[in-house]
């Protein structure tokens, strides 16, 4: 039987975001079936070997369509003429709509667009500015007849992408699921990875995402700071790569919080599942989001989270997560409140009811890829 040949793109060599998500519906879908491809900007792929043995193909594309336009389109063109059956689009907000006019001039049939954000990520504020001029100018010029399907992560992120222009009617929210087995709460893990650590007699804040403008390690540090001086076993574990790291590593030196802070960098995700066990709450201070895939995990895995109010609604899942104002003394309150300890359970079940387990999303997925919605 002839596989069902599926274009992801793009894909980035930090293993978060959009990434994240694409790699473990490679993981969860029926490989009998689908065949899956991606697309990535970067120069290279750490996991490349991952996916190049499973028989999936990286296209290594070397521009934006903003630096070079006529490369770009010459490009893209080359990849999209391989026989896809599909492309799945993953976006946060809008450049330009080249990848789908060149998927509908070649006859691809399954054009799917994927809202994954609710605003710019960009650190420079009149840069992040433009960007987002120009995504509203787009928006506008986006119509239904750029693509046969609209997903989005949650109603926010489909409203900042898709506006009026797309009819509420033809968006679906696919909700960001996970493999909930993988982080169920364990006891036995979390003794073990605070042997490792040597965090057994820490309290220990944790955070897992890409050193961006939009996680807000910034105020993530400041809030620790303060927590530390009242906690004096704090320790504060931070997972994740990006283009800030060495930002905040300097920061956490300029605060004296050296010996303080567990800079893990990139993990995979059985790793990062382990080491939720060993954390004692999830804090997230992001500016804006869609629905963060770690907040499911965490929450799956029995952690208190707090996350920042008004941003990702969906988000609250089970009753451990709080919502709370960007204010650092807020945040210290809860913190401190929460020290004093909470009885953690395993929260898979509760999860998996609410429609974030990956084996039923996934169904989803494959309906869609087949033309069968």
């Amino acid at each position: 039987m002839k596989k069902i040949k599926v274009l992801q793109f793009p894909i980035v060599n930090q293993r978060g975001g959009i990434t994240h998500y694409a790699m473990r519906n490679w993981d969860f879908i029926n490989k009998d079936k689908f065949q899956f491809d991606f697309v990535t900007f970067s120069k290279s792929l750490d996991f490349e070997d991952e996916l190049t043995t499973h028989g999936c193909k990286v296209h290594y594309v070397s521009c934006y369509a903003e630096q070079d336009q006529e490369q770009f389109i010459l490009e893209i063109r080359s990849i999209l003429s391989e026989g896809y059956d599909a492309i799945h689009l993953h976006t946060g907000y809008w450049k330009s709509f080249l990848v789908e006019e060149i998927a509908i001039e070649l006859g691809i049939p399954i054009i799917i667009v994927h809202a994954h954000n609710m605003m710019v990520d960009i650190n420079d504020p009149v840069l992040r500015q433009k960007a987002i001029e120009r995504h509203e100018k787009q928006k506008k010029l986006f119509m239904p007849n750029h693509a046969t399907h609209f997903l989005a992560c949650s109603q926010l992120a489909a409203n900042w992408l898709y506006g009026s222009q797309i009819p509420r009617d033809n968006i679906r929210i696919l909700k960001n699921a996970i493999d909930t087995d993988k982080y169920a709460y364990n006891t036995e893990v979390r003794e073990e990875y605070r042997e490792k650590l040597g965090l057994q007699n820490s309290f220990v804040i944790g955070h897992v995402g890409r050193f961006v403008y939009q996680k807000n390690h910034e105020m993530l540090l400041e809030i620790f700071t303060k927590v530390s001086k009242a906690i004096p076993t704090a320790k504060l574990m931070l997972i994740g790569d990006g283009e800030g790291f060495n930002s905040v590593k300097e920061a956490i030196f300029t605060h004296g919080m050296e010996d303080h802070v567990l800079l893990l960098g990139r993990q995979p995700d059985m790793e990062v599942s382990k080491l939720m066990q060993a954390m004692d709450i999830f804090c997230n201070p992001s500016r804006f989001g869609g629905l963060d895939l770690t907040l499911v995990e965490a929450q799956t895995s029995g952690l208190k989270c707090l996350v920042t109010a008004d941003i990702m609604p969906e988000s609250k899942i089970t009753e451990n997560l709080e919502f709370l104002p960007l204010e650092v003394d807020v945040w210290y309150d809860a913190i401190i409140e929460l020290s004093k300890g909470y009885p953690r359970t395993d929260c898979k079940d509760i999860v998996a009811n609410e429609g974030y387990s990956l084996t039923n999303q996934i169904h989803e997925l494959e309906k869609i890829y087949s033309a069968q919605v």
